[in-house]
Parts: C-alpha cells; structure tokens; sequence
C-alpha cells in the first residue's frame, strides 16, 4: 500500500512531530511510505520518501508551484492520503480537495481545535469532506465540537511518541523543572515565567528550562530580565534532543491557553517524568490523571498553578508517590496499540 503523509513542516510542532513519528511506524510495517512537507522546515527524524514542497516552492512562482504539487498527486497516486496539516484557509482547501485530492482517499487529522471551527465557513467545510474521505481527531473533546458545528462523523485517534534508544547522558548542573513547545503566545509562557517567579522554586535552586524557538522569543527575554531571572530561567531554544531534557527534569510544565493533544505531555509520562498542565482545551484532561500521574490545574489560574509547582517539586513524598505510579504503570500511548488503530482505517 502506498501511503502519503502531508504536513505543514518536519519541525517544532506536534502535528509536525506526529507526522514524522508516522513516517517511521508505518515503514518499518512495510508500507510504501512518503511525507510531503510544505515548508523547507526538516528537523526530525522521519522514514520514506520525502518530498519538500518548500524547496519546489522556493524555486517557482506560485501557480508553477501548485501544478507541480498537483502533478506530484496525479503521479503517484497513492492508496490514502493522511493530512496532518493545519486547514484555515477555506478556498485553498477547497481547491485542494477538488483538484489536487480529486479521486483520492483523504482522512484529515485535526489536531486542534481552531481548524474550520467558524461558523460562516460551514458550507465549505462540509463539501471540502468529501463523504468517501474519513476524519481523525486526537482529542474526544475535538470530536465533540466537530460533531456539534458540522454534524461530521470522526475516529478519535491518539498522538504517540517514539523514545530514541540512544539518549545523551547528561549530568544537569541544577534541578530544574522544564517546558517544551513553540514560544508563541497560545503557549503563554510569560504565565509560566510569572507562575515560577511567585513560586518557591528559586530558593531551593531549581532552575526553569524552556526548549522551542518562535516569534516570542524577544519578549519572554525581556521578561526573564524585568524579573531579574536570568540566573534561574534559560531559553535552550529548539533541542533535537529534548527527550534527554525531559527525562531528567523533575517535572514538565505546560500553561498553554490550548492544545489539541499535547505530544510533549505524553512523551514525558513515557519517560516518567510528572506533568503539570493547564486543565484547557483540548487534552490535558484525557492525558493526565490528577495526583496518579501529575497535577491538573485550574485552567487559566496562574496561583494554582504556582501551588502545583511548589507542591510537585518541593513536597518530597507526593513527588516520589507520583514517580512511583508512573513507573508501575504501563504506557497507554503506545506506538504499536495507535497505529493498530490507523491500520483498520486503510
């Protein structure tokens, strides 16, 4: 079977990472894999074929450019097309259904919540969903929302990650608690740094690392410096081995104001590392299992979030009954029980 995986880019994000995760799983199962990426953006390690449409982009004007990616379909004509990309732009879309996908089968991934979640764009969404094409959502709470707006029918289907086997050893030079993802504002990672400054994570010489790059950066530098945290906070920017941050992290924090389903939570409950979220939309809820696996905080309130904080990291024997559950317990996001899951709908 010859499988096609689209995505935006093959860096940073989730989707992104997801994608990648199921370039690896599926050809290591013999299937005829190749990944199109929209954006000269490769980062992680990923199987198959590539195919860099951000290089084909960069070399041609832009109607040059969709007929070569039309051209790349009609040619290879593969067995499904898996798009993981986000779909905001309703006319593209639909172009993109009608004459690049004509004839195809397309299941579309949504992995968040703000695609097509517009009221005035119902129409073209629903004949965008071609009825033959199938819809995966990585949250309940998405399918519930898709359900209400469209009437679309859809197969919830969770991330996974994929552990390297080969870890950096790294001896860190403090403690430090960490967080992952792209500095953009739905990530508020101001709150995050607001939430560490009040805690009391400073006085027992526990660090804050951040891993991701984006177009905050400058701020949350700014920010670090007013609160005089620069001793204490550090942007490592984007880490290829972040895996190896998160493992030996004390715990891993997220206080974005969304997410669809958050692979950074569920990587780190793989490598046994405490979380600590954010109760927003949509994931954390469905992830985390509140004082078994980490702390699901109030959403949007940074003083609890500052609590859990204190009490994960400093309140030695919750921490160790946490870390004692994590360990004992086996990991519901596996790669092979997932991709069983995307199998039957080939």
């Amino acid at each position: 079977m010859k499988i096609c995986l689209l995505a935006d880019c093959l860096s940073l994000g989730g989707a992104e990472k997801m994608a990648a995760n199921m370039s690896v799983s599926l050809s290591k199962r013999g299937y005829d894999v190749w990944i199109v990426s929209m954006k000269d953006e490769i980062d992680y390690e990923y199987a198959g074929t590539l195919y860099n449409f951000g290089k084909v982009k960069a070399q041609h004007n832009r109607f040059q450019a969709f007929l070569k990616f039309r051209a790349f379909f009609r040619q290879h004509q593969f067995d499904v097309i898996i798009d993981h990309r986000v779909r905001d732009k309703f006319l593209k879309e639909f172009l993109f259904a009608k004459v690049v996908f004509n004839g195809l089968k397309v299941v579309y991934c949504w992995h968040n919540d703000s695609q097509y979640l517009s009221v005035s764009n119902i129409f073209l969404a629903r004949q965008t969903m071609a009825k033959k094409n199938k819809i995966v959502v990585v949250s309940k709470d998405i399918k519930q929302q898709i359900k209400q707006l469209y009437n679309f029918e859809s197969d919830v289907i969770y991330n996974y990650v994929i552990l390297k086997k080969k870890r950096l050893e790294i001896v860190p030079e403090h403690n430090y608690a960490i967080a992952v993802g792209r500095l953009e504002k739905v990530k508020q990672f101001d709150v995050l740094i607001k939430s560490y400054f009040n805690s009391s994570l400073r006085e027992k010489n526990i660090k804050l690392l951040i891993l991701g790059e984006g177009c905050e950066r400058k701020y949350l530098e700014q920010l670090i410096l007013k609160l005089n945290l620069q001793d204490y906070i550090e942007l490592l920017g984007f880490r290829n081995d972040a895996d190896t941050y998160i493992q030996y992290s004390r715990a891993l924090i997220m206080s974005s104001k969304s997410e669809g389903f958050p692979m950074v939570l569920i990587e780190a409950l793989a490598l046994k590392t405490p979380v600590i979220s954010f109760d927003c939309k949509s994931g954390p809820s469905e992830i985390i299992r509140h004082n078994i696996n980490g702390l699901l905080v109030e959403d949007q309130n940074s003083e609890k979030l500052t609590e859990a904080m204190d009490k994960m990291i400093l309140d030695k024997d919750f921490y160790a009954s946490i870390k004692a559950n994590l360990e004992e317990r086996p990991n519901p996001f596996s790669e092979e029980k997932i991709i069983a899951q995307w199998e039957q709908l080939f």
